[in-house]
């Protein structure tokens, strides 16, 4: 077997070359076939040069799952329901931040998870490309859609810091060749319990099963796994135990396609369903508990059921949850504007039609410009004001509400809503 480089310096290249560029999207890295062992595949996810995660198509599942079991012991489930809007590419890292979200795990937990999947799968790189030539194929992505997910404070460096020395380790150790995310098996219990006494290969019985990885021993009995394997590879090479890959487990996501449950009414309920079909969903993302009072009401009265969102990082999570039919989205708001929101929207394929009406107070040519590139499809100045709020529902609804809005304002009169 050739003997693998000791440092990966063509992937420590391309990392060094996609920070410069300050790289925003996924490259998909293949190791070739090498000397009996198949092609091999990641998926390697940048924001702003900084790699944030890595899928293996092989094992993403069972590795996070192991990962989740060690680092969120407070998590008893090991599959989780998402709305299938709330599908994302990397979809084990979109788990991890919904679950962030969700406060089901910490910030910490969250880093420490990312930072532990990154080692292990930048050593799995390093040691599987050892000896064969890398392709990368560059898939750019713009920073707007994946900003919000990907500006958590994950240590990058740090993991593939780690991750090398564990690969310096691994070959030190004489295990090049020998895989940590292989399952060890005992291939003939008889040479193994003459070789190492009863006792011993009782425990040993119990640990290789055919089912645990190499990385999951380790966390079993407490032990680096380049020192777990080291004394077994004797009984590797003779055949007396064996390492072969392992499946992956069931995706941790199920998607739910179902939609939001019922509301039960009430004798307070004001809303009215529209004559032609069920109540629509408006939304409005505003930061402004005077924007969001005002167009409540004024959608309630119209006969629809409002979605008022002021946490814009809340935004999205709320509009996959209720798939609304039109959103009023502000332009100046905390923490994530409306530009970036209006593009993490339409990177959404469930709401790549709906209309996005942009709410703004200063409504020149340049905001009016940037909205439509990130999708924007109409706007209207404030002050809020009912006939507006009107002409667009009427415009871009096709069923009309029940009753008329009311004439109110937030104040003096502002421009009439305004086409494309």
């Amino acid at each position: 077997m050739t003997s693998p480089e000791p440092k990966p310096d063509a992937l420590q290249g391309c990392l060094a070359r996609y920070r410069h560029q300050q790289f925003t999207g996924k490259v998909g890295v293949t190791a070739p076939p090498h000397e009996g062992d198949r092609e091999r595949q990641w998926s390697l996810y940048f924001c702003l040069g900084r790699p944030f995660w890595v899928e293996d198509h092989q094992a993403s599942n069972r590795r996070l799952s192991a990962h989740l079991s060690a680092c969120c012991p407070q998590l008893k489930q090991r599959r989780f329901a998402l709305r299938a809007g709330d599908s994302f590419e990397c979809q084990n890292y979109n788990l991890l931040f919904i679950l962030l979200q969700r406060k089901a795990i910490t910030q910490e937990q969250f880093c420490q998870l990312v930072e532990s999947v990154l080692a292990e799968l930048w050593f799995d790189i390093f040691q599987r490309g050892a000896g064969r030539s890398l392709t990368f194929a560059e898939t750019p992505y713009d920073p707007l859609d994946i900003l919000k997910i990907a500006s958590l404070p994950v240590n990058g460096d740090r993991a593939l810091a780690q991750a090398e020395r564990d690969w310096l380790q691994w070959q030190e150790a004489g295990l090049a060749d020998l895989m940590a995310g292989d399952a060890l098996e005992i291939a003939d219990a008889a040479q193994l319990e003459a070789k190492v006494g009863a006792a011993v290969y009782q425990k040993l019985a119990a640990a290789i099963d055919g089912k645990r990885t190499v990385r999951e021993l380790a966390t079993l009995m407490n032990k680096p796994a380049a020192a777990i394997l080291k004394s077994l590879a004797p009984y590797v090479r003779r055949g007396i135990l064996s390492l072969s890959p392992v499946a992956d487990l069931p995706d941790l996501v199920v998607l739910s396609t179902s939609g939001p449950p019922r509301e039960a009414s009430s004798p307070s309920d004001r809303r009215q369903r529209p004559p032609n079909g069920p109540i629509a969903t408006i939304a409005c993302i505003d930061d402004s508990p005077q924007v969001c009072a005002l167009m409540e009401e004024l959608l309630t009265t119209a006969g629809y059921r409002p979605l008022c969102i002021q946490d814009s990082t809340r935004a999205l999570t709320a509009l996959l949850e209720h798939k609304p039919s039109l959103v009023f989205l502000d332009l100046i708001m905390p923490v994530a504007n409306g530009y970036e929101i209006c593009a993490q929207i339409r990177r959404i394929a469930t709401f790549k039609d709906m209309p996005i009406v942009i709410l703004t107070g200063n409504d020149g040519i340049i905001d009016r410009v940037r909205a439509r590139v990130v999708g924007a499809t109409d706007f209207i100045g404030k002050p809020v004001e009912a006939d507006k709020i009107k002409a667009v529902l009427d415009k871009y609804l096709v069923a009309e509400a029940a009753s008329p809005l009311v004439a109110r304002s937030t104040g003096a009169q502002g421009m009439a809503p305004q086409g494309p």
